[in-house]
């Protein structure tokens, strides 16, 4: 690299799983691009989405309950979605199943599905934009009792653009709350991304 430049670059390092990490990791790239006498840059950017996720818990208080969430990082083999998203979920009133806030997302069984029998259920591969998911997420249907889950009944199955949202560590994740938020409590929270960033499968 330092002969393709003509310098001397820096690598940065970034394995963030959780939504704190990912802040951590925006301020050591602010700090390597504008300097650490310009970090009020760095910082307003986070103000910005901090005060964002703030609007989203303010509206999702008081809640009577929280719906039963699984989201699917993989379809062929079962992969949950770990990291930052079962923070996520949790953040947007959900109640986050098979996988842990901060570690990897683990493989699943479908028998592990079928015993939380999800609320509401989000499919997200991991690089997939949002037609790709629709695609893919069809491959469920033929699984068994697939028909019976709660979520299924009900027609909260949701296909997401991962590739674009949730997948990736950085500021997009809060457009990725905001979207569960929806998903979770359309009763209390519209931010327009249907169509866009997901629909129903």
């Amino acid at each position: 690299m330092a002969t393709l430049t003509a310098g001397h670059p820096q690598i940065i390092s970034l394995q963030p799983s959780t939504l704190e990490q990912v802040w951590q990791d925006i301020r050591r790239v602010g700090q390597q691009l504008v300097g650490p006498e310009n970090q009020v840059q760095t910082e307003a950017v986070i103000t910005t989405l901090d005060k964002r996720i703030d609007h989203c818990r303010q509206q999702l208080t008081d809640l009577a309950s929280r719906p039963r969430v699984v989201c699917i990082e993989w379809t062929d083999p079962l992969m949950a979605a770990g990291n930052w998203v079962p923070e996520l979920v949790a953040l947007a009133g959900g109640e986050p199943h098979l996988a842990e806030p901060g570690h990897h997302s683990p493989w699943l069984d479908w028998q592990q599905v079928l015993a939380v029998d999800p609320e509401v259920i989000v499919v997200m591969p991991c690089g997939y934009d949002l037609e790709q998911t629709l695609e893919a997420a069809q491959a469920l249907k033929a699984l068994p009792r697939w028909a019976h889950l709660t979520a299924v009944k009900t027609d909260r199955v949701y296909g997401v653009d991962g590739n674009q949202y949730f997948n990736r560590p950085g500021p997009r994740l809060v457009d990725s709350l905001e979207m569960l938020a929806e998903l979770c409590h359309p009763e209390r929270c519209q931010y327009g991304y249907e169509g866009q960033g997901w629909r129903r499968i």
